[in-house]
């Protein structure tokens, strides 16, 4: 039998929080609360949730903070903020965080369960892909006799791509920065490394998809297979995602890899 969903709600307002754990709980879900930001991130360090709702104005630790500390954490969680009032401001730091919902704090609670349900199945729906790309990227290797494929995607070398602290080790498709292993998934890896075999020149997207997945896309259709892959490289590279310093956007056409520093 499988484990019941993990939602963590974080509110200062012990009515709000309390109320919609209860709700959430009899739903069928795991649900942890947290009365602040800092007890919040405390929690996100050492367990893993598949949803966060956390109210947006906080004392201290405001719910953004909560949110950029919970991205650091696992780049596929699902999130849903709650607010008193949306602002324009709010929503593009939403849209860099990639934010599942924001909720009205008026908004009823049952609809708040509705939401934390679509949030759930979204997050299950993405984790899914995610695995059959893997499993399709594994026997793919073991197809070709259990080597991953070289950047080109037409033969297989054993090499180590060295772009300043960042390596790329080819045979056992392992990347690390500054010594630190990265978590990347096979895909990712061959992302990864198709960028740095092109490193100070923009990639097009059609570029990328046929690269690293080796299969021809329209430049439209590639921008949309690609982006969740470098969403998720940005988060498991960069000090601060939303303000890539590596990875960067050439806007509407492509990315390219920096020169990285220490």
């Amino acid at each position: 039998m499988s484990q019941p969903a993990r939602v963590l709600v974080v509110d200062d307002e012990k009515n709000i929080r309390l109320t919609l754990s209860t709700l959430i709980q009899r739903a069928g879900y795991d649900v942890t609360s947290a009365e602040g930001g800092a007890e919040a991130i405390g929690l996100l360090s050492t367990q893993r949730y598949d949803l966060l709702l956390v109210d947006l104005k906080m004392p201290e630790i405001d719910g953004m903070q909560v949110v950029a500390a919970a991205r650091q954490q696992d780049a596929d969680l699902a999130i849903i903020v709650l607010t008193g009032h949306g602002s324009l401001d709010t929503a593009v730091e939403g849209i860099q965080f990639n934010i599942f919902d924001y909720l009205l704090k008026t908004t009823e609670p049952s609809q708040v369960v509705e939401r934390v349900r679509a949030g759930l199945a979204a997050h299950a729906d993405a984790q899914r892909r995610k695995n059959l790309l893997d499993t399709v990227d594994m026997a793919v290797r073991e197809l070709r006799g259990g080597r991953p494929l070289d950047g080109s995607g037409t033969g297989t070398t054993e090499r180590v791509v060295i772009v300043g602290p960042l390596q790329l080790d080819t045979w056992r498709q392992l990347a690390s920065l500054n010594n630190k292993t990265l978590p990347l998934t096979p895909t990712e890896f061959r992302v990864l490394l198709c960028l740095a075999e092109h490193v100070g020149t923009m990639m097009g997207y059609a570029q990328l998809v046929k690269c690293a997945q080796g299969y021809e896309a329209s430049e439209l259709e590639a921008g949309e297979l690609i982006k969740p892959h470098i969403h998720h490289l940005r988060q498991k590279l960069e000090p601060d995602p939303s303000q890539p310093r590596y990875i960067l956007n050439v806007r509407g056409k492509g990315y390219l890899l920096s020169v990285v520093g220490e």
